[in-house]
């Protein structure tokens, strides 16, 4: 096969930089592709997968209300894509090019834990495929797993396994958020240390999700991310506090630190945004999350920050988790433990400010991607 058949497997991405597949000078592995500040994402074509990449996720967070409820219900769906370093030449079926994950995961305070579940299978093995067509900028299925986006605009996630049932439709209600440098997120002091990162914010949704052998009409919000990328952490990173928050007044911040191995020292890297209703945004300067209570998990004796205090240059928000206990054990899939919850925001004033999603990673371990 030519170098030029290779590059033509990346599903028919235009420019160079979100090609295929390319051999090494020697031997047959892979060269990913990496995120380039020049070459920003477009859409909706980029809504959809980027195989060149070695890692991507879309992702989803939200709260949702059902009248047959009587409390909030948070709600959190990601769908994963990797690429290991294989032989790309390798003619067998069996051959892993394209890796696909799923997670999801309930949040009910009466149930005290997360209702979640998780799959990962071969691309185009077992009923598994990613795929792009004109009707649909992204067809991902597994086994009881679906999410499919007909140009951005809809969106519609369904899962189907003895643990969870959930079918939930999406729809922008603000303009895409590019993140960092239009779309191009630094994680680390080196150029390949980065992402390529669109946020679809205060996303409408409806559908049902099963709760307790019930199944519920539910409504709700999501916070989308898509990243994709081949490097983003540096050697030195331990893991992540990441947040994804809703105002009340139609206002999206997000805001992460990649902590040190070494404790005793500073973030690796650190970066917060606040989008404003109207399309303003401000990038802030100081990033600090400060850790307000602690809490244990009796499964794994990982000790979690699950209060802190996020302080964005001279503004203070207090994130309190919807409940202590939810950490999700995603061992059988992506082989990661990590904290994935629903919080309430506070302002400095202790007044409600809105709600979102916490997200830390490698506080059992290094995170590996």
């Amino acid at each position: 096969m030519k170098r030029r058949d290779l590059l033509k497997a990346g599903l028919g991405m235009p420019l160079f930089a979100h090609m295929g597949f390319a051999l090494a000078e020697r031997g047959l592995q892979r060269v990913y592709a990496q995120p380039n500040a020049s070459i920003p994402p477009t859409l909706p074509r980029d809504h959809g997968a980027h195989p060149a990449f070695r890692t991507e996720w879309w992702y989803f967070t939200g709260w949702f209300e059902s009248p047959e409820l009587g409390e909030p219900l948070g709600v959190q769906i990601t769908f994963f894509r990797s690429a290991p370093n294989v032989n790309v030449l390798n003619p067998s079926a069996f051959s892993p090019k394209q890796l696909l994950f799923a997670h999801a995961a309930l949040a009910m305070p009466s149930a005290g834990k997360l209702k979640h579940d998780q799959i990962i299978r071969r691309a185009g093995s077992g009923g598994a495929l990613i795929q792009s067509t004109n009707q649909q900028v992204l067809n991902v299925q597994m086994p009881g797993w679906q999410l499919q986006t007909a140009q951005g605009e809809q969106w519609q996630c369904k899962i189907n396994t003895p643990q969870l049932t959930i079918d939930l439709r999406m729809e922008p209600t603000q303009t895409p958020w590019m993140q960092g440098q239009g779309g191009y997120s630094q994680k680390g002091p080196k150029a390949e240390q980065s992402s390529y990162y669109i946020t679809l914010p205060h996303m409408r949704s409806s559908g049902t999700v099963r709760v307790e052998n019930k199944t519920l009409p539910v409504q709700g919000t999501f916070w989308m991310d898509h990243e994709w990328s081949s490097t983003v952490l540096a050697p030195n990173a331990q893991g992540w506090d990441w947040v994804g928050l809703h105002g009340s007044q139609g206002e999206a911040l997000m805001a992460f630190q990649i902590r040190d191995r070494d404790t005793t020292k500073p973030p690796v890297w650190t970066h917060a945004a606040l989008r404003l209703a109207d399309g303003t945004v401000r990038n802030f300067k100081q990033v600090q999350f400060e850790v307000l209570k602690r809490w244990k998990s009796s499964r794994t004796g990982i000790e979690y920050p699950v209060s802190q205090t996020l302080k964005l240059d001279e503004q203070r928000f207090e994130l309190h988790p919807l409940f202590d206990d939810q950490e999700l054990d995603a061992r059988a899939s992506t082989g990661t433990l990590y904290w994935e919850g629903a919080i309430h925001v506070k302002s400095a004033n202790a007044s409600p400010w809105g709600r979102g999603y916490l997200e830390m990673t490698g506080y059992d371990r290094p995170m590996q991607l």
